[in-house]
């Protein structure tokens, strides 16, 4: 294997991660600040980056249920996040 190249899993790892990471400093900055405009910003979802299940699928077999459901929201922190993340993986070797 090639030392230059990546793992796709350490990839898509590290984007989600950043994902996750700024989204909560999204909430948290919402959190701690008076309403304003800033705040608004912060908290801003993109409505075209939600995707998922509008509400949970259920599987029931009578013996047993299984709920299935996955939804991504993501904030402008969290794309923040995604770039903090893409920097590291450009600049950084793991």
């Amino acid at each position: 294997m090639d030392p230059k190249r990546r793992n796709i899993k350490i990839i898509v790892l590290m984007i989600f991660s950043g994902a996750i990471i700024g989204t909560v400093f999204g909430d948290v900055a919402a959190a701690l600040l008076p309403e304003s405009v800033v705040r608004d910003f912060f908290t801003l979802a993109f409505d075209s980056a939600k995707y998922g299940l509008a509400e949970p699928f259920v599987l029931d077999l009578r013996f047993f249920s299984i709920t299935f459901g996955f939804t991504i929201k993501v904030n402008f922190m969290g794309v923040v996040g995604m770039g903090v993340a893409y920097y590291l993986l450009r600049y950084y070797r793991v």
